[in-house]
């Protein structure tokens, strides 16, 4: 299902209202778009939140995913403890296991993700078959090419999965988003694109 909004913040507080519902885990990817709407919260989300990739880069890169969700956290919109994600700016196992130990204990509801280039989310670009929720990818075809990222069937899990896009730059992702594998795979039943 596609829903169409005027702007940025509509969107926002669309979801804020759905976030407030439930009191859930949240997956929540990184990227332009979620940037762009995340900048402009200003109410407490108390849920915790799993950011769904990030990108193998230096901490104080402006490529890292997690970059946006630090700025809220010290404005005390979202609290530290609740916030899960990759922090190490290189590929480490052992950090990798705990973490995957977290998340499996986790049941999340509810998926937000940006609709990325060609169709591609959470730094997901094809369907893989893995046997851990998150995982490392070395080889993603856009730069960085090392990333980690959550597994399509930890996402499937989800009963909400809310992709955003803006027609400005995402018209052909948007145009073809139902047939897209990738969103095909995760049941559109519980699918929803946002466009603004």
């Amino acid at each position: 299902m596609k829903k169409y909004f005027q702007n940025k913040s509509e969107i926002l507080h669309y979801i804020i209202s759905i976030i407030k519902k439930n009191n859930y885990p949240l997956i929540i990817s990184g990227g332009n778009t979620i940037k762009a709407i995340f900048r402009n919260l200003d109410q407490k989300i108390k849920n915790i939140i799993l950011l769904s990739d990030e990108r193998i880069v230096k901490k104080n890169s402006k490529l890292r995913n997690d970059i946006i969700f630090d700025k809220l956290i010290k404005k005390k919109l979202i609290l530290r403890k609740n916030f899960i994600s990759y922090k190490l700016s290189r590929i480490d196992k052992k950090n990798l296991s705990k973490l995957n130990k977290r998340i499996n204990k986790l049941n999340f509801k509810i998926a937000i993700l940006s609709l990325g280039s060609n169709g591609h989310f959470a730094s997901i670009f094809k369907k893989k078959k893995e046997s851990h929720n998150y995982y490392f990818i070395q080889n993603a075809p856009k730069f960085p090419k090392s990333r980690v990222t959550i597994s399509l069937k930890k996402l499937k899990k989800c009963n909400k999965i809310i992709f955003i896009a803006s027609m400005k730059n995402k018209k052909k992702e948007i145009k073809n988003f139902n047939k897209n594998k990738l969103i095909k795979f995760l049941g559109f039943k519980k699918v929803r694109l946002l466009v603004y």
